[in-house]
């Protein structure tokens, strides 16, 4: 089978197990969504040990700081000018920090930090949930990529 051909093959079987997971038990917490959004940023950052080390650090670090900035603005009044201000500071550092060497992924940043945006933005145990769904969507990421190239013929 072509690379392409078995990772699509077991992309399509992870697909159905993440979406059990998911949407089929709803008391685990996961968001569908958010977890092929980090399965995509594992894809874009090269997969691999690779795409784990730049999509985990960074995306986590997009979640949290987005946390920790809608709790201030919720602490400032919550008024709209707060929340551009904000927000554009959180812009900001998302882009900065990729002078971190692990945090330099800017686009899994970005896409962290969608994710919470996204998720509602609550300050609550929802920053929890939104941060294992990151992480168990680089892991379907990665099972898929390693059982992928293991159906792969030969070269």
């Amino acid at each position: 089978m072509k690379i392409l051909h078995a990772l699509a093959f077991s992309i399509a079987i992870l697909v159905a197990a993440w979406v059990y997971l998911s949407v089929g038990n709803p008391d685990l917490g996961f968001n569908p969504w958010i977890g092929f959004v980090a399965w995509a940023a594992f894809f874009a950052a090269g997969g691999g040990n690779e795409g784990i080390g730049k999509a985990l650090p960074a995306g986590i670090a997009g979640i949290l700081l987005t946390a920790l900035t809608l709790a201030a603005v919720q602490a400032l009044g919550g008024s709209l000018v707060t929340l551009i201000a904000l927000v554009a500071v959180l812009a900001f550092v998302l882009v900065a920090m990729a002078d971190i060497g692990a945090l330099s992924y800017t686009p899994a940043a970005f896409l962290g930090a969608a994710s919470f945006f996204g998720s509602g933005g609550k300050i609550d145990l929802s920053i929890a949930l939104v941060a294992l769904t990151w992480v168990a969507g680089l892991a379907f990421g990665y099972v898929s990529e390693t059982v992928g190239k293991k159906l792969a013929r030969p070269a």
